[in-house]
């Protein structure tokens, strides 16, 4: 199982960067769908890939799932930390 949750969220955190550029660079995502950033939306499913990642670490049984595992943690940290601040300075500036 942890093993699985190890697999998924690595392609989680693929979707998360997917998804973050695809609402940086097209000017069409309004607030109109849920009433809130799309920006926000993103986050959120960042964090809970950083949660399930951290979670996957207890289901490495290889190199490859231990870099897997790393970069999972890595990447969406890194996303998250990026998400956080642009949208709290851009909040600030609104």
């Amino acid at each position: 199982m942890q093993e699985k949750i190890n697999f998924w969220s690595f392609i989680f955190s693929i979707i998360c960067v997917v998804l973050f550029l695809t609402v940086s660079f097209s000017g069409w995502f309004t607030n109109s769908i849920f009433g809130i950033h799309p920006l926000t939306i993103v986050l959120f499913v960042t964090l809970f890939t950083f949660l399930f990642g951290m979670l996957g670490f207890s289901g490495v049984r290889s190199c490859k799932g231990m870099a897997r595992s790393v970069s999972t943690v890595v990447v969406t940290l890194i996303l998250s930390a990026y998400l956080g601040f642009a949208l709290l300075f851009g909040s600030l500036l609104n």
